[in-house]
């Protein structure tokens, strides 16, 4: 008996401390772990403190900014819009609302509720916030374009030949030019349709074997849903291989992307390709190929994280004596450290695994590694310069197909 009641008496005094601990102190816990960037242990603090019974409009305001920072942004929403009535907090969450619309794709309803902000405060800080907000998605809504333009000179050690992925045990030094251009049709950039051009050529300098050039035409219609933004799209290309005709491919285009938390985010695309050759020579080549690819992005202050998976599923004429339809998985990792405001360095590291459909006098199967240095040099905010080299390893079943090569290149950059 005396047992019990001790223990009943425990009970209630655990009972009590929770009682005299919540829910302020689990709100003073929320406010820490959102200094630290620990929005879900913030969150789970905060709602604590709104189950306990407390009420404030501190703690709707923290409520709506953490589920900001997870991207659960209808969450946020209710909060925000429960702080418009609050004299003190309105402009503020008219301001925030401005940022939901305009992450969930709704730039004009993101305009007018900046435009209220703006109007709602004598706050200088808070209207400078809001008007350069408004300029912004102007500024992208007039602008019906963007093009993006490189030419870099390079050197490759073992150039690696496009019909058959193995190297040719010669070396050159190349000038490779990419241009690409993109028009919003309707819409804005968000959603609506776009077409884009895309325009790549490598030119080796000492020999014309190895050059070739490729021109895709591309449109895509983008939508989203809730926090997901989609685009589905078609893609059409031409292409040439040592001043001779290539290959053609007519492809369908899925991609989405989700935000996971404020630097946080997922991007998945998938392609469905049908290639045709233009030359009887590389009728081989012939047939269709699916593409997937899933990408991790994780950024803070100075640094960015890439995790990649990428699998492609081929299905073509193989000859007798060479398959030219590999199942490939391959993985990827990227790391960014912007070392200052102009500079940036990355490090990348890509395993692939290639095993080809046997044929009658071969059973291929190659392990691709390769590992990148680059540093991107921003002269301002359209132009840049970029440096990389890239080591790659190449083992195969096939003896003629190992190889080991390295490529060193600078690139200049211009955006319009």
């Amino acid at each position: 008996m005396l047992i019990r009641i001790i223990a009943v008496y425990l009970c209630l005094l655990i009972l009590a401390a929770n009682a005299l601990a919540a829910p302020s102190d689990d709100f003073d816990a929320g406010v820490r772990y959102f200094k630290n960037n620990n929005y879900r242990l913030a969150l789970e603090s905060f709602k604590r403190a709104e189950g306990a019974g407390m009420q404030s409009a501190q703690l709707d305001y923290n409520l709506g900014s953490v589920y900001y920072r997870l991207a659960q942004y209808e969450f946020s929403k209710r909060y925000f819009e429960k702080l418009t009535s609050n004299s003190d907090l309105a402009a503020l969450a008219y301001y925030n609302l401005g940022l939901i619309e305009h992450k969930t794709g709704h730039d004009d309803r993101a305009i007018e509720l900046f435009e209220k902000s703006s109007t709602s405060t004598l706050d200088a800080a808070l209207v400078a916030l809001a008007e350069k907000q408004i300029d912004t998605l102007l500024r992208l809504q007039q602008k019906n374009w963007f093009a993006f333009v490189s030419a870099s000179y390079g050197y490759d050690s073992n150039i690696t030949l496009l019909s058959s992925s193995s190297a040719s045990d010669e070396s050159g030094f190349f000038l490779q030019t990419l241009a690409l251009a993109d028009w919003k049709l309707s819409g804005n950039v968000s959603d609506g349709l776009h077409t884009s051009v895309l325009f790549l050529s490598s030119d080796y300098r000492d020999s014309n074997d190895f050059d070739d050039y490729s021109f895709t035409l591309g449109g895509e219609y983008r939508d989203h849903v809730d926090d997901w933004k989609f685009a589905y799209g078609l893609e059409w290309e031409q292409s040439s291989l040592a001043g001779e005709e290539y290959l053609t491919g007519a492809g369908l285009v899925f991609k989405a992307k989700t935000s996971l938390s404020d630097n946080s985010e997922i991007r998945l695309r998938l392609k469905f390709e049908d290639i045709s050759s233009r030359n009887a020579q590389f009728e081989f080549l012939d047939g269709q190929r699916r593409q997937f690819k899933a990408a991790y992005r994780l950024k803070t202050k100075a640094r960015e994280y890439r995790f990649e998976y990428e699998q492609e599923f081929s299905d073509r004429s193989n000859t007798a004596t060479e398959s030219f339809s590999p199942t490939r998985h391959g993985l990827g990792f990227r790391y960014f450290n912007d070392y200052s405001a102009k500079s940036r360095f990355g490090l990348g590291l890509d395993y692939r695994d290639s095993d080809y459909q046997s044929v009658p006098s071969q059973n291929r199967r190659d392990k691709r590694t390769r590992l990148s240095l680059e540093n991107r040099y921003k002269i301002d905010s359209s132009w840049s310069v970029d440096t990389e080299i890239i080591f790659t390893a190449n083992q195969s079943t096939e003896s003629e197909s190992e190889y080991d090569k390295y490529l060193a290149n600078i690139a200049i950059n211009a955006l319009f």
